[in-house]
């Protein structure tokens, strides 16, 4: 079993991989901004994820499009038979495109590319 990778966003050091997924899906609703989150620590560091994420994933390159906010959509999903409201995050492009992401599969890109 190895050991765990510290992750750094932002500036902002997590000890693991969990500890970065935790941080972003207990993001409250009530205490983010109404509309795309376009400034502030959180978005610096959906920002920094979302790039290196970017630049790990072949496919996912920006293409010359600018990153402009972020969105965080809250879903009921069930799991083992039990539902719950989980944090979905979408990245909002220059372009007026829109795209969902999934904080765990940036999180691991990231912290493997940290290798």
């Amino acid at each position: 079993m190895g050991k765990a990778k510290p992750v750094t966003l932002a500036g902002r050091r997590f000890e693991t991989q969990g500890d970065v997924v935790a941080f972003f899906n207990s993001q409250k609703q009530e205490l983010l901004p109404d509309g795309p989150i376009t400034e502030g620590e959180l978005f610096d560091m959906l920002k920094d994820l979302y790039e290196r994420y970017c630049n790990n994933s072949p496919g996912y390159e920006l293409n010359g499009r600018l990153i402009e906010g972020f969105i965080v959509a809250y879903e009921k999903r069930q799991n083992n038979g039990s539902w719950s409201t989980t944090a979905c995050f979408k990245v909002h492009f220059s372009n007026g495109e829109i795209r969902p992401f999934s904080i765990k599969k940036a999180v691991k890109s990231v912290a493997d590319s940290t290798i």
